[in-house]
Order: C-alpha cells, then sequence, then structure tokens
C-alpha cells in the first residue's frame, strides 16, 4: 500500500522553512545552508552574512521537534572521535603545577571525562614547554583543526593569553583572567561562604572567625567577602568577628598567631587549605576540641576536614557542555557579552567540626 503524507497548514500560519527552501533560493547546497546557520568556519563570511540573512527573511526557525530527535539519535549512537579540545596551561612555577591544585585537577579530569564521553578528547598544552609562545601555540592548535579552548585559572590574576581568539570557541574557570571577557564557568564561591557560616551556626558556633587571602579574594571576583557581608545582612542580631584578612605576601603563621591571640573565634572558616591542622596544632590548639574548622575548597577525597567540596569535576563536566555547544553554533571569538555558569558547593561534614552543642536546659 502506497503511503500517503498530508501536510495541514492552519489559517494564519506559514508553511515551515526548510534548509533545502533556502538552498534553493540561494542557489547552494543544503548543507552549506546548515553550516553557515551555525557559523561554520568552513563558509566563507561573505557567503554566511547572505545566507543568514536570507533565513531571516524567509522567516527559518529550527524544527524544535526535529533538534530534540537528533538530539536522542546521538544518545543512541556509538561514540566516534570528533575533535580535540585545548586545555591551555599558563603555570610556570615547576614545583607546584595547576594539577598539583586538587580542585583544579577536578576541574581537568571532570571535563576529559565529559569530553570523551561526547566524541572529543581533551589535551593539555603548557606555557612552560620549551619555546612555547602565544603566537606559535596559536598556530599549533589551527594546525590540528583545533576549534575549542578551555583556560584554567592563572597562577596570578593577570591578562589573558595574547592567542588568535577569533579563530577559537573559548570558556574560561574563574576569575583570575583580567578583564573577564570569556564565558567562564566557577564554583558558586558566594553561596559556598554562605553554607559555611550557616551550617556551622547551625552546630552552635558563636564566635565565627573567617580567614581570608587577600589575593585569593581578587582571584575570586570577591566572591568570598561578598558571601561574608550578606551573611551578616541576615543574622543583624549576632555578634560578628571582623574577619582576618591577610595582605598579599604576609606570611600565615604571623597572621594567624595575631589574630587568634586577639579575636579568639571557636571556628575557623578559611578560603584555602591554610591555616592547616598542622599550623593550629603547633599553636597548642586541639581540632575540634578547642577550635573548630571548615574550608572553603576541599579535594574529594578529603574524610578528615570539614567544609565545601566545590563541585570541581561538575564544573569541569559543565565548562565542556558548554563549550561543545559554542563549537557546534560556531561562536568564535570574544563574546559580547560574557556569560557567567556558577556550579553550587556540596557540604562535607568532616572531623573538623564539633557536634553540635546541646540546648541548654530549663531553670
Amino acid at each position: 500500500m502506497t503511503g500517503i503524507r498530508l501536510f495541514l497548514t492552519l489559517p494564519g500560519m506559514n508553511p515551515r522553512v526548510t534548509l533545502r527552501d533556502i538552498a534553493k533560493v540561494a542557489n547552494v547546497h543544503y548543507s552549506t545552508v546548515s553550516l553557515a546557520l551555525r557559523d561554520h568556519p568552513r563558509v566563507s563570511t561573505e557567503v554566511k552574512k547572505r545566507i543568514q540573512a536570507l533565513a531571516q527573511e524567509m522567516g527559518y526557525v529550527p524544527d524544535p521537534a526535529l533538534t530534540a530527535l537528533n538530539a536522542y539519535r546521538k544518545t543512541k549512537l556509538p561514540i566516534h572521535y570528533k575533535s580535540t579540545i585545548a586545555w591551555i596551561d599558563t603555570w610556570q612555577d615547576e614545583n607546584e603545577g595547576l594539577r598539583d591544585q586538587p580542585t583544579f585537577n577536578e576541574y581537568f579530569l571532570g571535563a576529559s571525562t565529559r569530553a570523551r564521553q561526547q566524541g572529543y578528547e581533551l589535551q593539555e598544552f603548557s606555557m612552560r614547554d620549551n619555546d612555547m609562545s602565544p603566537k606559535r601555540l596559536s598556530k599549533i592548535l589551527l594546525s590540528r583543526g583545533i576549534a575549542g579552548l578551555l583556560l584554567p585559572p592563572r597562577q596570578t590574576q593577570g591578562d589573558r593569553l595574547d592567542l588568535d581568539y577569533d579563530q577559537f570557541s573559548t570558556v574560561c574557570f574563574g576569575y583570575s583572567i583580567t578583564p573577564h571577557v570569556f564565558h567562564l564557568v566557577t564554583n558558586h564561591q558566594s553561596h559556598s561562604m554562605s553554607l559555611a557560616l550557616e551550617e556551622v551556626s547551625r552546630l552552635g558556633y558563636k564566635k565565627i572567625g573567617v580567614y581570608l587571602h587577600e589575593y585569593v579574594d581578587n582571584k575570586t571576583d570577591n566572591a568570598y567577602a561578598a558571601g561574608y557581608w550578606r551573611f551578616r545582612q541576615r543574622h543583624p542580631q549576632r555578634e560578628h568577628m571582623e574577619p582576618c584578612i591577610v595582605p598579599k605576601g604576609q606570611s600565615d603563621e604571623a597572621a594567624l598567631a595575631n589574630w587568634l591571640k586577639n579575636s579568639k573565634p571557636d571556628v575557623i572558616i578559611s578560603d584555602t587549605d591554610e591555616p592547616t591542622i598542622e599550623m593550629l596544632e603547633a599553636l597548642g590548639l586541639r581540632i575540634p576540641e578547642d577550635i573548630g574548622c571548615a574550608w572553603l575548597s576541599l579535594g574529594e577525597d578529603e574524610e578528615r576536614r570539614s567544609g565545601v567540596d566545590q563541585n570541581g569535576k561538575l564544573i569541569g563536566h559543565t565548562a565542556i557542555d558548554f563549550l561543545i555547544g559554542m563549537i557546534q553554533r560556531g561562536e568564535r571569538g570574544i563574546p559580547k557579552t560574557p556569560i557567567r555558569m556558577l556550579v553550587e558547593g556540596s557540604w562535607r561534614p568532616g572531623k573538623t567540626l564539633r557536634e553540635k552543642a546541646p540546648l541548654p536546659k530549663d531553670g
């Protein structure tokens, strides 16, 4: 029996414009239209502009049902290698590398795993390599057909590498690249601070000491400090301590001993690994008996320390998903309006905070 296809056009509705309709008017193959609408570099700028303008004039919009069907089919197909995505490491410290930092290593691992699931390979490129320069790196990336860049945090806050960004889709991690011109993914650090403050309050701690480092506060766009001041505004009835902000270049040991002597907090919330448990024990303090401690950036395998797991692998996963979408849409260069994607952290009870203090008995 011969199948019959019926197309119904409701009053006031125009028939859906297809890629083949545009191709016929533009006198090109429909695959060229598909590439042009995704702003693909294989199509010349002149042809892309002409096809994009024609599509808009004809009222073309993607078919959402077909888009969903294609996405579903992709999940059922075997994964094949598509392309390489570059992870650009700008750290210059030979003794301590970027991926020696637990959270940053989790960014890489999460991104690498998600890239493989999507048919991409994540490859590291280091600016420490001999004779490596931004100009040479751009040539290497272009010669290998690499279209996507992940920019992990810099060791110190500063300008972006002078790469030919017009040729690449780019996503960065965190705020250490200034000015903030790229789409970025990071932990919701303001929320992480608020989460830690609420958790130690719930455990009955009263004198909460917030221990921040000036250089970290700058590299996080003051997000930790913002979370702290918001907590103070939400709880005006509490007795609040002034935070300890360690100036850049000052040793933690000196700042810590002086602050503990004058402020006498019963719990510390810190933005870095310092003060370490060993530093506090060297001052004669038992943890958590004499003082509680919580850290805002725990590694995935932490068992003893209490604090916030920033979900670094999920941050890497999110960055890859967004970057692959950019590659597929042909979005290259520095965006007009950068997008910030914030991943919330998770609380880890650990063993460096005491259990909830008992309520006082009546009478």
